[in-house]
């Protein structure tokens, strides 16, 4: 009786033991199974999600990017123009200046030429003048001593008489004296500007892009149905 016992008592404690070295080798799989996942995560990185790209939008970023070059192109044109332009405005505006100055200078050559001939003849004008305003002096002092000493119609007529003469003896001198000085210069004329030949045509500024059209969202929410009364 306590041998069968004994045995009994022994047979438990045996199948008590390998239960507890069972779940022991369980455990410690699950352990070695948590690491393995663990040190596999952190070795192999996880592969991106996608997301599914919508074709309108694809499309419009590919147009954006299209329109932002051409934009570019566009800005570079419009200074390459400005360039051309002022490159060709700068010889345009000197020839232009340089062909004013040449008028202009030959004017004042003409003008001072002009001058030298009036200067030289009014310098021999001048005693002319000076002679002629003697002449009638002389005969006005004349006249006015005639009528003074002789007041009688006689003595006046005769006074008028010879101040007349003395008078158109002093014009006729002088007039005399001046043919032979030769013609008095004629006046410069200042000739006609040149014309102004048209400037350079300028660059016909490029045509601007047209901005893409943004197509609508995708995600846009259609509008509620309104409920139906039934009857």
């Amino acid at each position: 009786m306590y041998m069968g016992n004994k045995a009994q008592v022994s047979e438990e404690i045996e199948m008590k033991s390998k239960k507890i070295i069972g779940v022991a080798l369980i455990t410690a799989g699950l352990m070695a199974a948590s690491l393995s996942t663990v040190y596999a995560d952190d070795s192999a990185p996880t592969a991106p999600s996608t997301t599914a790209v919508n074709p309108a939008n694809a499309a419009y970023q590919a147009q954006l990017a299209a329109y932002k070059v051409a934009m570019i192109q566009y800005r570079v044109a419009l200074v390459k123009n400005d360039i051309t332009y002022r490159a060709a405005m700068r010889p345009y505006n000197t020839a232009w200046t340089n062909t004013m100055n040449a008028y202009e200078a030959a004017w004042q050559v003409t003008q001072a030429a002009n001058k030298a001939q009036n200067d030289a003849y009014m310098a021999k004008h001048a005693p002319l003048v000076v002679t002629r305003e003697a002449a009638i002096d002389a005969a006005d002092a004349a006249f006015l001593v005639a009528v003074n000493a002789n007041n009688t119609p006689a003595g006046l007529d005769a006074a008028l008489t010879t101040h007349y003469a003395a008078n158109t003896a002093a014009q006729n001198a002088f007039k005399a004296a001046v043919a032979a000085l030769g013609v008095k210069p004629v006046p410069a004329v200042k000739p006609a500007p040149p014309v102004k030949p048209a400037p350079p045509v300028k660059p016909v500024d490029p045509v601007k892009p047209v901005a893409p059209v943004k197509p609508e969202s995708d995600h846009k929410v259609g509008a509620t149905p309104k409920a139906t009364a039934h009857s």
